[in-house]
């Protein structure tokens, strides 16, 4: 847990731990709040299906997703693939019931696949669950004394191509979580924006995606979200997280050493290191263990 006087914020699942997730739990002591409450596993890595590893994995990561999400008064969804919010077969539909649903507007900036199939489809399944279901999208609601504020829908990753997300900011107090979602990066201004602006002591980023990199990543998507997070260590925040698919690269101890050796008052690595844990990057060494069968 990274905990403060205000707040604590548990990194339930990400990819350095073994499965595609971003899911994160932050508590207050006025609300329980679990963002993504989903895990997957990618169909195909290496033209190779998930290891039975990575199914395992999945299976307890989802046990520890779905006891978070039922502890939580209010989830959110920040965009509708399945390692974000999950269909059902994974995390159970139960975890809805008589919460506050906070979700990526279903019908506005979003992408053929999500709106025309995966969002109905998620809101189809929670329908009669949810207590109270809200579109997030650049809007500010209250708990008690924590606010939760969304970013405008941005890009999910340097163009549209992949449809858009909304990023999430929890204040109590004078402490502050920003969690961006899927900005692959930050490689644009808009995603960068609303991090810098809110100035959080703790910033959970979906780092820049260099596993494709040179083919759905460009070398100057790369050298602007290194720029970007540069001036969002710079800006103050003392915890960086950075996973998800950035994690899905064996060679981001690299570039982890080099923020680190800039910043060193600062806290930055994968969830599974700020949780104490080692990383365990299982679909990045999906070639890696099958060679072991």
């Amino acid at each position: 847990m990274i905990e403060t006087p205000e707040m604590a914020v548990d990194l339930v699942a990400f990819d350095s731990m073994g499965a595609r997730s971003m899911c994160t739990y932050i508590e207050t002591k006025d609300v329980r709040i679990t963002i993504d409450p989903a895990v997957a596993l990618a169909e195909k890595r290496f033209s190779l299906g998930p290891h039975p590893k990575e199914v395992e994995r999945k299976r307890q990561l989802a046990e520890r997703v779905t006891r978070r999400a039922i502890e939580s008064d209010v989830i959110i969804v920040t965009h509708y693939h399945y390692d974000h919010h999950d269909p059902g077969d994974t995390v159970p539909l139960d975890v809805y019931n008589g919460k506050t649903v906070l979700i990526k507007d279903p019908k506005n900036k979003i992408n053929h696949s999500q709106g025309d199939y995966r969002a109905p489809l998620f809101l189809a399944m929670i329908k009669g669950r949810a207590k109270r279901l809200e579109v997030a999208d650049g809007r500010k609601f209250s708990f008690g004394g924590t606010d939760v504020e969304f970013s405008d829908a941005v890009f999910h990753g340097p163009n549209s191509a992949m449809g858009y997300v909304i990023q999430t900011m929890v204040r109590s107090g004078s402490e502050r979580v920003v969690h961006t979602s899927d900005v692959q990066g930050p490689s644009r201004e808009d995603q960068a924006e609303f991090v810098l602006r809110h100035r959080p002591q703790t910033a959970i980023i979906d780092g820049p995606m260099t596993y494709m990199l040179g083919y759905a990543y460009s070398q100057a998507d790369l050298e602007a979200s290194l720029m970007n997070l540069r001036e969002i260590l710079q800006g103050g925040t003392k915890n960086l997280v950075l996973d998800h698919h950035f994690a899905r690269d064996l060679t981001l101890a690299n570039y982890l050493t080099e923020l680190r050796s800039e910043f060193r008052d600062a806290r930055i690595g994968t969830a599974a290191e700020l949780m104490g844990m080692e990383d365990d990057l299982l679909e990045a060494r999906r070639r890696e263990l099958y060679k072991e069968i």
